[in-house]
């Protein structure tokens, strides 16, 4: 506040629009939004003063506002979910053979010379989702033949196995979260084959519309289009849309956010042609890109150039970073989350034990540009290893 005429004048209000482009996730904006608001809770906690609105219909999206003495930020969950739960397969018997066309397809479709380029943990990643579908009913059948067999006459042995094998392999597989990793590593595969389609495409031109109609208008101090995962991947087609709607370019108050991405997951695939075509759009840059990705994140590709293979791998404005959470986590906290590979891929969501300059509360609600918020975060780890 600044003092002027003996008067105490209001702090000058900074106004931020958010789009947010979920991963590949059948929750939808009421479980980002119930996080985010945790997260507030938590910055609160250490200081902050921040108020969260109830979630309401923005168009065909979801909607809701982060208040603060000085912040305004105005949140568009782009909704997609209902397309994930489309295509999420149901049942051993379907997730087992689509599991096996998906790896036939990215086993024939890589470029291998760009998959080593991807470090180690990102390919264990890919794979072992596979290998656990086989492996872990195998493993449980000879424990539970073995013990039945004990037991139980011949066939009755056999049987029961059978079914303690399914019952049992579908919740350890679950547990690990293979099963999710497999519907991602099939629904990835179709769109390298064969490019958004039907309501897909429809969804990602309402997300282009959704995007450049604020930009048209640009009321607000910063734009953020926020992806997230594989929401990173639809959002090249988006930002590929804009791209070419957009003649004059970008306005200087609006960035790309890419938070655990996965796109060389289909930029190292041969025949994703559309995602190729894509990616070239956006080589002339014009627009602040800001990644952010942790080595200890198996399910994204970190540190590594998005635009994998292409003529411009890394784009003019592009500033890729760790998130550095051994630095914003208590020793036990940080040891935890590199244990549980799940919970790391959402922490781009959440606020640690320390405030970070990046992280999702401090880049969607600090009353500042995210240039700043850049600086302020190398600056801060200037003197850091790379430890994560």
């Amino acid at each position: 506040m600044t003092m002027g005429n003996n008067k105490i004048c209001a702090p000058e209000i900074f106004r931020r629009k958010i789009f947010y482009l979920a991963g590949f996730d059948p929750r939808g904006g009421r479980f980002y939004h119930q996080m985010l608001a945790e997260e507030i809770a938590k910055a609160n906690a250490q200081g902050a003063d921040l108020t969260i609105s109830p979630r309401q219909r923005a168009g065909s999206n979801i909607g809701w506002s982060v208040t603060g003495p000085e912040i305004h930020a105005d949140h568009t969950f782009l909704m997609w979910d209902d397309i994930v739960r489309a295509h999420w397969p149901k049942g051993p018997l379907a997730v087992l053979w689509r599991t096996l066309a998906a790896y036939q397809g990215f086993l024939r479709g890589f470029d291998w010379a760009l998959v080593r380029r991807a470090p180690k943990a990102c390919r264990i990643t890919l794979f072992y989702p596979g290998v656990t579908l086989f492996l872990v009913p195998l493993l449980v059948l000879l424990v539970a033949g073995g013990l039945l067999a004990l037991l139980l006459p011949g066939w009755t042995a056999l049987l029961g196995a059978l079914a303690v094998t399914g019952v049992v392999s579908w919740v350890i597989l679950r547990r690990i979260h293979s099963l999710w990793l497999l519907r991602f590593i099939m629904f990835n595969d179709m769109l390298a084959r064969h490019a958004p389609a039907g309501d897909l495409a429809e969804r990602i031109t309402a997300f282009t519309d959704t995007i450049a109609a604020e930009l048209d208008t640009n009321n607000a101090d910063e734009v953020l289009f926020v992806t997230h995962s594989n929401g990173s991947i639809l959002g090249m087609g988006v930002m590929a849309d804009l791209m070419a709607r957009r003649a004059g370019g970008f306005p200087a108050n609006f960035s790309l956010i890419t938070l655990g991405n996965c796109i060389p997951l289909i930029s190292a695939r041969r025949d994703a042609t559309w995602f190729h075509t894509a990616l070239d759009a956006l080589a002339p840059g014009g627009f602040r890109w800001l990644d952010i990705g942790s080595l200890t994140d198996g399910a994204c590709v970190p540190l590594v150039p998005p635009c994998l293979g292409r003529a411009v791998e890394s784009p003019p404005g592009l500033t890729q970073l760790s998130p550095r959470w051994f630095r914003y986590a208590d020793p036990a906290t940080y040891q935890a989350r590199r244990a549980d590979k799940y919970a790391t891929h959402f922490d781009y969501l959440r606020r640690l034990d320390h405030p970070s300059p990046l992280d999702y509360v401090a880049i969607t609600c600090a009353p500042q540009p995210l240039s700043t918020s850049i600086k302020d975060f190398i600056a801060d780890n200037a003197q850091g290893a790379a430890h994560d």
